[in-house]
């Protein structure tokens, strides 16, 4: 385990165990002293200042979230390569491991998580932070049967031009797979052709997720500025990163609804409906979170929530 952690750290933490580690750091559980709690410490490798001061503001806006569907940030500590962010220890396991396990659920409980989750992207959408890898492995449910939405490495957060690029197949929408696709085959064009590089800030970005397995997150090889390049797709802020998340969210709660992985590339949307002894008012819900075309789905995490309260 590590032993060279900053002298903050060293001070005020005391290390417990690694709970999974990865190509862009580890994540350690730790005893807080002052706070005399449990928290995580999720350790952020940077390449360059600018990377270390878009993860401080990430950790500064999710510090004045305040949803019991969410873990509380505490704060944010950084030496000269990496940065660490404290955060609230999550009691509990994630559904991709549930799920693993053939673990099933009833529409009730499918529908109860939905609401909670719902309420907790529109607490960081109203921050102008957006998730965007919303899935089963970032999705905790607790000893209390709540669920809490975890992991925000690949967030967006008040139009901060992440050089970061993701997808979690299955789980991204159709816009977020379709931008990832097209930078990676720009790299991979202007490699061939020995042309400048695409991307400014080149970097290697590896999956941050604690369990290797299908649900990975795929970042991509080489993240960064858009170059002039009229082949590539338009930069991040021409998405609706909030209803791509609504997008993710549907396909996490089909996949904990049915127990079926949902589709790795969007070619119809009825998903639901081809399964039998589903409520139509959930299934629907579910679809239509799902649609293909972004303006087909709802306008908001509000919007979402109050769709589910009037199936009571």
């Amino acid at each position: 385990m590590k032993s060279d952690f900053p002298a903050d750290i060293e001070h005020t933490f005391r290390i417990e165990s690694e709970l999974g580690v990865g190509g862009s750091g580890s994540v350690y559980k730790a005893w807080h002293s002052r706070l005399q709690k449990f928290v995580v410490i999720k350790e952020v490798k940077h390449s360059s200042a600018d990377g270390n001061e878009v993860r401080r503001n990430e950790v500064e806006a999710l510090k004045n979230v305040k949803n019991a569907y969410l873990p509380q940030v505490f704060d944010f500590l950084s030496d000269d390569n990496c940065s660490f962010s404290v955060m609230e220890f999550i009691e509990g396991e994630s559904f991709d491991k549930l799920l693993k396990r053939g673990q099933k659920y009833s529409q009730s409980q499918v529908k109860k998580w939905y609401g909670q989750l719902a309420s907790a992207l529109g607490a960081i959408h109203k921050r102008n932070i957006c998730h965007r890898d919303i899935k089963p492995a970032n999705v905790m449910l607790t000893p209390g049967g709540d669920v809490c939405l975890i992991d925000f490495n690949a967030a967006l957060v008040g139009g901060n031009d992440s050089k970061l690029i993701n997808r979690s197949l299955g789980y991204a929408s159709p816009e977020q797979y379709e931008i990832f696709k097209r930078y990676e085959n720009a790299c991979n064009e202007r490699k061939s052709r020995n042309k400048p590089a695409l991307i400014e800030n080149t970097r290697e970005n590896v999956e941050t997720d604690l369990i290797e397995d299908d649900n990975a997150t795929e970042f991509s090889s080489r993240a960064g500025i858009y170059a002039d390049y009229s082949g590539a797709i338009a930069p991040h802020w021409q998405i609706d990163w909030r209803r791509s998340d609504i997008y993710s969210l549907g396909a996490t709660m089909y996949h904990l609804l049915t127990g079926k992985y949902p589709p790795r590339q969007v070619q119809e949307t009825a998903w639901v409906f081809r399964h039998a002894n589903y409520d139509d008012s959930i299934a629907h819900i579910i679809e239509k979170s799902v649609r293909a075309d972004p303006a087909e789905r709802y306008e908001s995490a509000a919007a979402l929530a109050a769709a589910l309260q009037a199936m009571d």
